[in-house]
């Protein structure tokens, strides 16, 4: 059953943010309803990389769950709804606020209904504030966050090529949904949990890419983003990342690679040196290995114990020796997308997880669901008919 084993948990939420979350969870055990409406359904469906309608995107972030296609501005489809949330434990929602007070599915509706409720509320913005009606993606919040900022090199801020922020707020809720499921076992009370993807990326970012502005004393000594100043090392067939943080590792770097010379050049011999003339020390570390192969370079500095590894390309990473001990990725077959590589969960508990099911097609379980709640085929058919539910 996984650690969340019984857990029931309602998903009203569209592309990564609140979809990332429920599926974590959903590895973990718990029962989850995914929501769609009637007319599109999620756009992360076949967005991406797809087969038959279905991208590798969606199946990955969608993996474990059931789907309920069911209008929620009508009525019968909002009762069949409430049915739900009355024997949940957890809903999450990812829509801007108000959306779903507007509905009558707001948090004082659903936790006066059901007190036992955790009620996640997943924003760009927060519910309050000058941006908090405003529309959100990621890039938005990597701008705002300061995360692009700290990419920036000599072309201007970049953008971390992965939706960052939105998987950062999909964690922090998976986190806050547990932790308030924990006090809720010694209250037997619900809460309504507040989260804005704005408000994770800073905390994400903050105590390293932060560090400057994080001490505030006038006599504070200030120091640039250490990890601002790496950077990946071109070799003779391909680019490598080698990270000698203390004074031995720096000094076994000098000896590995033939220049026992520099560990004792005053501009190199401490970390506070290093840093003082870091440029320079990259330079003699680029003139070091630009000529060998990669391999050459990660075993030279890994049997002098030095941090380094190879900068893989996408397509290499599955074949890495650790990553193919780890089995942090497997095979599996789709009944829509075919055979598909997707990663079990990173996190490993005393018992294996159970196995996730496959990402649904829209709709695919509405009337295995609403037959749970005790409507009858009847009124199902009527509900189809009258297009309350696909």
């Amino acid at each position: 059953m996984g650690p969340l084993g019984g857990i029931r948990v309602l998903e009203i939420a569209t592309m990564i943010a609140g979809p990332a979350c429920t599926q974590l969870l959903a590895q973990q055990g718990a029962s989850v309803i995914k929501v769609e409406d009637v007319a599109v359904g999620d756009p992360l469906r076949p967005y991406g990389s797809s087969r038959g309608g279905m991208s590798g995107w969606f199946a990955n972030a969608n993996a474990g769950k059931r789907a309920l296609c069911i209008d929620l501005s009508a009525p019968a489809g909002l009762d069949a709804i409430l049915r739900i949330v009355d024997r949940s434990d957890v809903l999450v929602q990812g829509f801007r606020p108000g959306a779903l007070d507007r509905l009558g599915l707001g948090a004082d509706v659903v936790s006066a209904r059901n007190p036992a409720l955790v009620y996640v509320s997943l924003s760009g913005f927060g519910e309050s504030g000058p941006y908090s009606e405003l529309p959100v993606y990621d890039p938005v919040i990597q701008a705002l966050s300061g995360i692009a900022g700290t990419q920036a090199d000599e072309r201007g801020p970049t953008l971390v090529k992965q939706v960052l922020s939105d998987k950062v707020a999909a964690l922090t809720a998976a986190q806050a949904v547990t932790a308030a499921l924990f006090e809720r076992s010694t209250t037997g009370l619900g809460q309504h949990v507040r989260l804005s993807m704005l408000d994770a990326s800073i905390a994400f970012a903050w105590p390293d890419a932060m560090m400057q502005h994080t001490v505030l004393a006038d006599d504070a000594v200030h120091m640039p983003n250490t990890m601002a100043s790496l950077r990946t090392v071109p070799v003779a067939d391909g680019f490598i990342v080698m990270v000698a943080v203390t004074d031995t590792q720096a000094h076994s770097l000098c000896r590995a690679f033939g220049r026992p010379d520099l560990a004792s050049d005053e501009r190199f011999s401490t970390v506070p040196a290093r840093a003082k003339n870091f440029a320079a020390w990259c330079d003699e570390i680029d003139n070091m290995v630009r000529s060998l192969h990669r391999d050459d370079v990660v075993r030279r500095a890994n049997a002098g114990d030095v941090p380094c590894a190879s900068v893989l390309r996408p397509d290499e990473v599955v074949d890495d020796p650790q990553v193919c001990h780890s089995g942090i990725l497997a095979e599996v077959d789709h009944p829509v997308v075919g055979r598909m590589r997707q990663p079990r969960a990173a996190a490993r508990f005393g018992k294996p997880l159970p196995v996730t099911s496959p990402a649904p097609v829209r709709g695919q379980h509405t009337d295995e669901i609403l037959a749970e709640l005790g409507y009858n085929t009847a009124e199902i058919e009527r509900m189809r008919a009258d297009k309350v539910i696909r």
